[in-house]
């Protein structure tokens, strides 16, 4: 269905086609390397405070259940890209350091659901302050131009990839 989608766009000249198709072929390129430098800027550059016990694996499980919410395990493991063993021995860490609670689900009792407790979402506020003061600190140190179009560009990236996602 996205082929077809993405067949009409097409122009019917098969030079532009060749050349829209190398755009995009550019265009995903770009992408990747986006992300893989995204990746290496918050490891080297916001690391997790491993003082306070804060590791980057538990930094974004608990966004992932503030994120999704009260939610069984296979949801939570999806959403972070693990298996089900590496999110399962993830949440019982969290659930034994007071961050993150299990109940039952009240619709299939043989399900397990996992939420965020008060002091899990206290440390996970805390983790984002502190590298939100982090990343403000760096940004300061651009022009105010230079942050707006970012700030622009990032605001044009999420709502395409929205677009993306639900095509």
């Amino acid at each position: 269905m996205v082929q077809a989608a993405k067949a009409k766009k097409r122009s019917p000249d098969p030079a532009d086609a060749d050349r829209e198709q190398q755009e995009d072929r550019e265009t995903a390129r770009h992408f990747l390397e986006l992300l893989g430098a995204m990746k290496r800027y918050v490891r080297e550059e916001l690391p997790p405070f491993p003082e306070r016990g804060m590791s980057e694996e538990k930094f974004r499980s608990l966004l992932s259940l503030r994120f999704l919410g009260r939610s069984p395990l296979k949801s939570l493991a999806a959403h972070d890209g693990l298996s089900a063993s590496a999110q399962c021995i993830m949440l019982n860490r969290l659930v034994a350091e007071g961050f993150a609670q299990r109940a039952n689900d009240p619709v299939d009792r043989r399900s397990v659901l996992y939420d965020l407790t008060d002091s899990g979402l206290a440390l996970l506020n805390a983790e984002i302050g502190r590298r939100s003061d982090l990343l403000c600190e760096k940004l300061g140190r651009l022009g105010l131009k230079e942050r707006s179009r970012i700030a622009r560009a990032i605001e044009t990236l999420l709502a395409a990839l929205a677009r993306l996602r639900s095509a």
